[in-house]
């Protein structure tokens, strides 16, 4: 008696029907989830008769343009442009009128707080968005919700309990509490996934790879929202103690770091286990979730942390260094990690086509 090999995976695989589309094989059956494409189903044999399973489609993706494989470096170009010739202008401005009260120039546009807090995130999501492929079922519209209404809906349920924790633990305003600092990861990471699984629900394709994707943009709209507010901070503090354009700068140079590359590579990195798990089109708590959950807000509150003691130190301009430095290391590290998951995803998605190919 010969022994089957498993089922295809979970994935879209063209109709069993003699209609030209694609349909979701949920890994047990056939779902109503379709969509448009041209493909040839082929046949197993199995020992009660022929069963028609699909293999996965070897085309290749679609491409959309908009401003090209390059188009996040444009982005951060454009943005550079406006820096210079906002601070142009304020230099230009100061050398008419200057005010010896006031080191930094006499104008300082909010501009600058805008894109010191959204370049990065935006090239960010336009690179992620570009990478979008038709398979996946994610709307480049549904990403663009995911990242604005799930960065500000998180950020809105992560303040209450954050202050809470500072105001129990004796924290201000001007100097937050370790604890608050520490607690970061378990509170923030959780109401981020909490809002792209809910904002996700129904979507159709649920894995490791949409993961990626959903992950990171809700952690780009928070670290948009979450670096508007330091700058915002930082630019208050400059302008009473005369540090206004250094400190607002550092501030800058630092969230620029720690902002668009460690909040969305840390949802991105817990998304990716939280659809990964997912079965049937259903969300699952495994015991890799919960994992990937404490692991991410470790790394996050650790990060916090160390910021928070490299700040609060007594080391004059080395502190400002110090931060960044930390910044970069961070950064250096997720970003590995996030390599190194996207890689396993990837061998995983070979392995699956290879395996449907096999049952042709």
């Amino acid at each position: 008696m010969s022994v089957l090999p498993p089922p295809p995976p979970p994935g879209w695989y063209p109709d069993p029907t003699p209609a030209p589309s694609y349909r979701w094989w949920s890994g047990g059956s056939w779902t109503g989830y379709t969509w448009p494409g041209g493909a040839q189903a082929v046949t197993a044999t199995h020992a009660g008769g022929v069963q028609t399973v699909a293999a996965a489609s070897s085309g290749s993706p679609r491409r959309t343009k908009w401003l090209g494989r390059w188009g996040g470096w444009l982005i951060v170009a454009g943005s550079a442009v406006v820096w210079l010739w906002l601070f142009g202008l304020s230099f230009l401005f100061s050398a008419l009128s200057p005010h010896a009260h006031d080191g930094s120039p006499a104008v300082l546009s909010p501009y600058l707080l805008v894109t010191g807090s959204a370049t990065a995130a935006a090239a960010i999501f336009y690179t992620m968005a570009y990478k979008l492929r038709p398979e996946d079922r994610l709307s480049v519209p549904r990403l663009v919700t995911v990242a604005l209404l799930g960065g500000a809906v998180a950020t809105l349920l992560v303040l209450p309990f954050e202050g809470l924790i500072d105001i129990a633990a004796g924290g201000s305003s001007l100097r937050p509490s370790l604890a608050v600092l520490a607690s970061a990861g378990l509170v923030e990471e959780l109401a981020k996934m909490l809002c792209a699984v809910l904002l996700c629900l129904r979507l159709p394709v649920k894995n490791a790879r949409i993961g990626l994707f959903v992950g990171g943009a809700v952690g780009l709209g928070f670290s948009v929202i979450e670096n508007l507010g330091y700058l915002q901070h930082a630019f208050a503090l400059g302008q009473v103690d005369g540090a206004g354009l250094g400190l607002f700068l550092t501030t800058t140079a630092a969230r620029q770091l720690s902002g668009p590359f460690l909040h969305p590579v840390f949802s991105a990195l817990l998304g990716a286990a939280v659809f990964g798990a997912a079965r049937g089109g259903r969300f699952r708590i495994t015991f890799g979730v919960v994992a990937a959950y404490l692991g991410v807000a470790a790394a996050h509150g650790l990060f916090d942390a160390l910021q928070w003691t490299a700040s609060v130190r007594a080391l004059g301009p080395a502190s400002g260094i110090l931060v960044v430095l930390l910044s970069l290391v961070f950064a250096a590290a997720s970003g590995l990690t996030w390599l190194y998951v996207v890689r396993r995803v990837r061998s995983r998605e070979a392995a699956a086509a290879g395996l449907a190919a096999g049952w042709g």
